[in-house]
């Protein structure tokens, strides 16, 4: 599992080729409460403009230590895979997986 360490207020953002099947499953692990997401190349747009009403997400949970999902994406290509930091003031450390 990659260890990363996310900066107060900041998100992690990494992107995966969307499997042919669809399906694709990964874990976090945070030292602190983080937000994940699973986004289209839509979606990612929209969390980059900072609007939370706004943006769209196929998978993730909000403000958790532990994080785990299988789901299946209904579209080809990219998908990303943001964690995010809400804390304002603290780092946090976060181990990622992603299967498939």
């Amino acid at each position: 599992m990659p260890l990363v360490r996310i900066k107060p207020n900041a998100h992690l953002r990494v992107r995966y080729p969307a499997p042919r099947r669809g399906l694709v499953e990964y874990d976090v692990e945070a030292e602190g409460p983080v937000d994940t997401f699973v986004l289209d190349e839509e979606g990612l747009v929209e969390f980059n403009s900072r609007n939370p009403y706004v943006y769209s997400y196929y998978g993730g949970f909000p403000y958790r230590r532990s994080h785990h999902q299988e789901l299946r994406l209904p579209f080809r290509g990219w998908w990303y895979l943001v964690i995010n930091n809400p804390s304002k003031k603290e780092p946090v450390a976060v181990h990622y997986e992603v299967y498939g």
